[in-house]
């Protein structure tokens, strides 16, 4: 089993992983099952989160001598398709979680407070998605006043905040009643694989299954797609799309050397 041995700056910081709820906690409820799948789904968000921030003050400018547009475009792709996860991930929350939680519970306002979380940092994820559009690769500056460094640090301390708030919040819901709560669980897991469009599904794919460690504590199901997908990502929908060599994972949940960072990183077995 892949380990990251000290002092190696991989993609497990600088944010801090969610710790698996399952791993310490022993329940048949469901909502133990609901917060343990959403602290996996909220580390892949943290994981490529973390390879963007490790990643991006090694990508040579064009100033650099080793400058090459097209590891820029690529990065600039990478942060693009991460913002898109992350809108998506928010809007299946929103357009029916909440909602619905709400509804079955009979505490319409159950899910308020992270729902209200959302509107911290999406001005800043916006900013982050209009600069990783419509920057050139030779604008493309990590550090500065106008650089991707200080959009990220305008708002990824209040998501961070949240995505560990809101496992939390999942684990205080153990008197809800359990089928009510897998229904609704369920259904939304179904609404998010068929919401969106096939630009959505090739994109998201390979940054699910390349920010899912599986050498993570309990993280060797997650997440739930068929055997074959690594498969179908790594023989077609990554073919010949350079943005997924910034993955922290290989397409199977291992564990690997960051693509651009610090000489010595190395992940070894």
């Amino acid at each position: 089993m892949a380990t990251k041995s000290d002092p190696i700056p991989w993609a497990d910081g600088p944010f801090s992983l969610i710790e698996t709820p399952s791993v310490k906690r022993k329940s048949d409820h469901f909502y133990l099952k609901a917060a343990t799948e959403m602290a996996h789904a909220h580390n892949v968000l943290i994981r490529s989160l973390n390879a963007i921030l490790r990643q991006g003050p090694h990508i040579p400018t064009s100033t650099d001598p080793k400058y090459c547009a097209k590891d820029v475009a690529d990065f600039l792709n990478y942060v693009r398709c991460w913002v898109q996860m992350v809108h998506h991930h928010h809007w299946v929350e929103e357009e029916f979680i909440f909602p619905e939680m709400g509804k079955f519970s009979g505490k319409p306002g159950l899910m308020d407070e992270p729902r209200h979380q959302h509107e911290s940092f999406q001005a800043g994820l916006t900013n982050l998605e209009s600069y990783s559009i419509n920057t050139k690769p030779e604008q493309f500056e990590w550090k500065g006043p106008q650089g991707m460094e200080r959009i990220i640090g305008s708002f990824s301390e209040q998501l961070t905040g949240h995505l560990y708030d809101e496992i939390e919040v999942l684990l205080t819901m153990g008197d809800l009643d359990s089928e009510e709560f897998k229904k609704t669980w369920l259904k939304a897991e179904t609404i998010a694989k068929q919401s969106g469009n096939l630009k959505l599904l090739v994109e998201m794919v390979p940054l699910v299954l390349g920010s899912a460690d599986k050498t993570y504590e309990g993280g060797e199901d997650f997440p739930p797609f068929p055997w074959f997908m690594p498969y179908v990502a790594h023989y077609g929908l990554a073919a010949r799309n350079g943005s997924w060599r910034f993955n922290p994972c290989d397409f199977w949940g291992k564990p690997r050397p960051l693509a651009f960072g610090d000489s010595s990183s190395s992940i070894e077995d």
